[in-house]
């Protein structure tokens, strides 16, 4: 069940820029920490303060810690110390929000797992002073199973939300009234015409989505030699989602890209332009 050895590092170089702005990203977009006190203000007037939670002013030291680290390693940085900063400060910042809402962890903690794995090893690839092709198979076969670990992270996730359909409603979740209702009251233009047309066709993707949730990390193993299909599927899946409902799940939906889509060979071309960046 390996993933192909040969371009493994070029796959987990390109993880590495996808992981890093999307953690950037989502650094960049979170409320500011007054806010953040205002609102646990409101929600938890009369309550106790909650233990270990960070005031304003280490919340947006550790958002800070966080930015300039991540940023530095998606450059290419390999240093321990950053690593650690980057993961450690990442992590206390995606708990502090967590604490206001603890469903935030279900959101985009994927983030907090793939900088971590990507931490294991060198992920530079032609970021390196030396090409990965040059290295020794050692390299590679340590990049082989970190990919190995990504990708089984990614099916998991579909295979939770998969699982956490059936425990919460059953086999009567893919009846379509479900996801007509969502289409209804959600839905765009697309998903709003397709509330109105009979349930079968909401009982259809019902029906499919489930089985793609559920049978995604079996898929892995059957089509192992073709991460291509499985990484279209996933794109096609999360593309409808956004076209009939315009929820958007591109913190997990991105990382088909360089795990299963992507051409290794792409990664040299983004090797060319961060090495730009750099020097700039």
């Amino acid at each position: 069940m390996l993933p192909e050895i040969t371009g493994a590092r070029r796959r987990l170089a390109l993880a590495r820029l996808t992981t890093g702005l999307a953690v950037l990203n989502t650094l960049w977009h979170l409320p500011p920490g007054d806010a953040l006190v205002d609102e646990w203000s409101r929600k938890e007037e009369g309550q106790r303060e909650r233990p270990g939670r960070l005031s304003p002013e280490q919340y947006e030291a550790m958002r800070r810690l966080a930015f300039v680290s991540t940023a530095a390693w998606t450059l290419g940085a390999e240093n321990k110390a950053v690593k650690f900063a980057a993961n450690i400060s990442f992590a206390a910042v995606q708990r502090h929000v967590a604490q206001f809402d603890q469903r935030a962890w279900n959101y985009n903690s994927n983030l907090n797992v793939y900088l971590l794995l990507l931490s294991l090893t060198d992920s530079r690839g032609s970021l390196a002073q030396t090409d990965p092709a040059e290295d020794d198979g050692s390299a590679e076969e340590v990049a082989a199973a970190v990919l190995l670990a990504m990708r089984l992270y990614y099916g998991c996730l579909y295979f939770q939300s998969g699982l956490s359909k059936m425990l919460l409603s059953g086999p009567a979740w893919a009846d379509g009234r479900t996801l007509r209702g969502s289409w209804a009251e959600l839905g765009t233009r697309a998903g709003k015409w397709l509330s109105r047309r009979p349930v079968t066709v909401a009982a259809a993707a019902s029906a499919a989505t489930l089985a793609f949730e559920l049978l995604f990390p079996a898929a892995q193993i059957v089509l192992r030699g073709r991460p291509r299909a499985l990484g279209a599927a996933s794109l096609a899946l999360h593309a409808s989602i956004k076209a009939t409902m315009d929820i958007s799940f591109w913190h997990h939906a991105v990382h088909a890209l360089p795990l299963f889509v992507l051409d290794p060979g792409a990664e040299r071309h983004t090797a060319r332009f961060l090495r730009v960046l750099r020097k700039r």
